[in-house]
């Protein structure tokens, strides 16, 4: 009985110790997945203060266009340089656009966990 009894125990502490190796891989292998998704983060807000910075560049490249278009004298600007500094500025607008939806898409993916 006794016998029996040491047996049962030492497969007990057998089971115990594999779960507990199962376990401890297990959550090396979820620290290792936090540590990833942190780099992931850092290289998506270092993506998103790139894109923030080209924007307010784009922003104030088309204030200095519609600056220049505005303070010009009437005659000052031809016709080309009117349709160039408009068609900059169309440009520049599309531009943020495509990144501001870019930068929206990318947040909803991360609003929805």
């Amino acid at each position: 009985m006794v016998r029996i009894s040491l047996e049962e125990m030492h497969s007990r502490v057998k089971a115990l110790i594999s779960k507990y190796k199962d376990l401890k891989n297990e959550n090396s292998l979820l620290k290792e997945n936090v540590k990833n998704l942190n780099l992931k983060i850092s290289e998506l807000k270092l993506q998103n203060t790139k894109a923030g910075t080209e924007l307010i560049n784009k922003d104030k490249e088309i204030s200095e266009l519609k600056n220049l278009a505005l303070n010009s004298s009437p005659g000052s600007l031809t016709s080309p340089d009117k349709d160039n500094v408009r068609s900059r500025i169309k440009e520049l607008i599309s531009r943020i656009d495509t990144h501001l939806e870019h930068y929206e898409e990318n947040d909803d993916r991360f609003d929805d966990r």
